[in-house]
């Protein structure tokens, strides 16, 4: 899958999947809401900035591990008259060493792991006993999730979050289509009982887990507004 990071495509693509999720009963919340629960601008800037790293990483390995599916299932010939696209910067830096430490499931209280494992189950289509580590990353601000839950409950209640979801799934899987191209079709042999394990842990990862985290961190993101607009409402 490396040529398909390298080219810079999948950057672009990730944006077409993220333009696709919409949202319209999300909106931002005034920042009184937030300083009211004593989130305060230093902690929403550095919250942003953490939502949209996983969106940038989650929307990248969604469509490169879609890809690496279908090769491992039917192999992925180079289309006739197709030449490669040359191998160019992303131009994405990295900003994982700005972050907080992801903290473990044991670190958590009682009450911020309980609503870890809620969010967890928002928009889900079947069960999985992995625990989105976007949900534990946010965990050093409690009061944040508990905001993310009252808006996003709702729409998980209404199915709102699974039908999106699907949508990015199905555009997804029609990306990688296209993006078969890019792909380094000399594959390394491997054992029919690996293939099948892999295969099983892409599908689950990219239908029950990364998928549905692509829809969720961009509903999350929208709940802060953009930095330096005043949200206040005067009388």
């Amino acid at each position: 899958m490396k040529p398909l990071y390298v080219s810079g495509e999948l950057v672009s693509r990730a944006a077409e999947t993220s333009a696709l999720v919409r949202l319209p009963s999300l909106a931002p919340l005034p920042d009184f809401v937030w300083d009211g629960a004593a989130i305060l601008r230093a902690d929403r800037q550095v919250i942003v900035k953490l939502i949209d790293s996983y969106n940038h990483a989650n929307g990248v390995n969604f469509l490169a591990l879609l890809v690496a599916i279908s090769a491992l299932r039917e192999g992925l010939p180079m289309p006739v008259g197709t030449e490669r696209v040359a191998p160019k910067a992303t131009g994405h830096g990295a900003e994982a060493d700005a972050l907080p430490a992801l903290p473990r499931l044991s670190e958590l209280s009682p009450t911020v792991l309980a609503l870890a494992r809620r969010l967890d189950e928002f928009g889900r289509l079947g069960p999985s006993d992995a625990i989105a580590s976007l949900y534990r990353h946010l965990a050093h601000w409690p009061a944040f999730l508990s905001i993310a839950y009252v808006a996003l409950e709702p729409l998980h209640r209404s199915g709102e979050l699974a039908r999106a979801q699907e949508s990015v799934i199905a555009f997804g899987r029609r990306q990688s289509v296209e993006l078969a191209n890019l792909v380094d079709c000399d594959l390394p042999a491997i054992t029919p009982e690996s293939r099948s394990a892999v295969l099983s842990a892409l599908d689950e990862f990219t239908r029950l887990m990364i998928g549905r985290m692509i829809v969720t961190g961009k509903a999350m993101r929208s709940l802060i507004p953009p930095d330096g607009e005043a949200q206040y409402e005067r009388h």
